[in-house]
């Protein structure tokens, strides 16, 4: 890309010099259009590592285009913290190792955004094997992980596992979905969950019931009612009685377990529905657990003995 003479120089006033990634010899300046973040790169080596580089910079720029200290520049889109991560990344073998070395968040989703944006595969295969490692798709993998003890930070907070959530849909790795919506139900609370950044078919899964007069205030409220017999049915497992699917929750002149639920009465008609359809599923279920008939069949035992 030869500078024309009629180009029109910019002076960098105002602007910072991104440490460690403006270098000197280097011809071709990079301006982050919504920041005031500079970098100077070799041209020749971004162009060699990223085919969507390669062919914006082979076009002829325009008589009128801008310069700086002598160098064409470009202007991109994306943040300052994405183009660092991800500059890093690919100029600095020892700063975005492969897994199983621990690396940020920062550093994962910065790579993995912006690789597939300028189609670096070899760096969007390196952050696809930390996502995956840290998302497992088969109970083994899942068991090994947390028997390992070195789950990832950014699988413990809410806010950046939304983040891949957010990622998983724009960039089309679904496969880590089941896991990080699990995350999401294990370690955020329901207010999060309904207020994330992602869509609300991702957020409940049903729809609004017939006749509720308040969904957000119902739905949440549903996830309070999962999550206390969740942990009801966990910490009453561990006396001498365990609690088994069938007494989760009740619906009894002892038990409180349904008089606690906080929605409207639509939506109350609609849970004690959907339970007892759980419970039934359950039930069918029994028998093949022990390896015995199905009911109908133990009906009919039942009835020729009672004869």
């Amino acid at each position: 890309m030869d500078v024309d003479s009629e180009q029109a120089p910019v002076t960098d006033r105002g602007l910072t010099r991104a440490e460690g990634l403006y270098f000197e010899d280097c011809g071709l300046i990079i301006r982050i259009q919504a920041e005031s973040t500079l970098f100077r790169i070799s041209r020749d080596y971004l162009a060699s590592q990223s085919p969507v580089f390669r062919d914006m910079l082979s076009l002829p720029p325009p008589k009128t285009a801008d310069t700086m200290d002598g160098c064409p520049f470009v202007q991109l889109l994306d943040t300052a913290k994405d183009v660092t991560v991800f500059l890093k990344a690919l100029m600095f073998c020892d700063y975005f190792e492969a897994h199983p070395v621990q690396v940020s968040f920062d550093i994962v989703v910065g790579v993995l955004r912006m690789s597939h944006k300028y189609e670096v595969d070899s760096l969007r295969k390196r952050a696809l094997a930390h996502v995956c490692a840290a998302y497992p798709t088969t109970l083994g993998e899942y068991d090994k992980l947390i028997a390992s003890g070195i789950e990832r930070p950014w699988t413990r907070i809410p806010k950046e596992v939304d983040s891949f959530v957010v990622l998983a849909r724009e960039l089309s790795f679904d496969w880590i979905l089941p896991m990080a919506f699990y995350r999401i139900c294990e370690i955020a609370s329901e207010s999060h969950m309904l207020s994330g950044p992602y869509e609300l078919k991702d957020k409940v899964r049903e729809g609004n019931v017939a006749g509720c007069s308040s969904p957000a205030h119902c739905r949440e409220a549903k996830f309070q009612a999962r999550r206390l017999a969740e942990g009801y049915r966990i910490r009453m497992s561990s006396d001498a009685f365990p609690v088994f699917p069938l007494r989760i929750w009740e619906e009894s002149q002892e038990s409180q377990d349904w008089f606690d639920v906080d929605v409207c009465d639509a939506c109350l008609a609609h849970m004690k529905h959907e339970h007892q359809l759980a419970k039934q599923n359950f039930w069918d279920s029994l028998p093949a657990m022990f390896d015995l008939p199905e009911w109908s069949e133990l009906e009919k035992i039942k009835t020729e003995a009672l004869k």
